[in-house]
């Protein structure tokens, strides 16, 4: 119904942004420049210099809002809020559309990397393609909180939906 203009983190190219479950804790990714975290819903907001200036285009944050994972060609996990940030160079893709992280954190789900489903059991240190999921123009991927469910969408297609296995 109600929306506050939050201009601490300036006027930017944003194309991404993330919450922790509560909504205190938010990730912002901004084209061409940094990502930007705030820890009181907006308010504030400190730039993330450690992974670069870059074109980000996604972001997922876990439910407690300290783990994150972006993208901008290639995929940057973090488990410290932010402050530091990890190359995961076996997700590098320029087609990375969308991203989704399980409560916490160490699900990972990649959608529109080489127009394919990936996923990762371990913060982003390694990926498996799914097969299953076919040579879609994948846009946008959903995760349950354990990370075991996505929901996917395809540019001029449908949903899918998935369990995951994991083990």
């Amino acid at each position: 119904a109600a929306w506050t203009e939050r201009t601490g983190a300036g006027r930017r190219n944003w194309r991404a942004i993330a919450s922790s479950s509560d909504g205190s804790k938010l990730a912002a990714a901004a084209w061409g420049g940094y990502i930007y975290t705030s820890s009181d819903s907006g308010a504030a907001w400190t730039e993330r210099a450690g992974a670069g200036r870059r074109e980000w285009r996604i972001i997922a944050s876990s439910s407690g809002g300290d783990r994150l994972a972006a993208g901008a060609g290639c995929i940057y996990t973090s488990s410290d809020s932010g402050v530091a940030w990890t190359l995961r160079a076996s997700m590098c893709s320029p087609t990375l559309r969308g991203i989704a992280s399980s409560s916490g954190g160490d699900r990972l789900a990649v959608a529109g990397g080489n127009s394919s489903i990936y996923t990762s059991s371990d913060s982003g240190a390694a990926w498996t393609r799914h097969a299953g999921a076919g040579t879609r123009v994948w846009n946008g991927i959903a995760s349950s909180s354990d990370g075991a469910r996505l929901a996917a969408t395809v540019r001029g297609g449908h949903i899918y939906t998935s369990a995951c296995d994991f083990e």
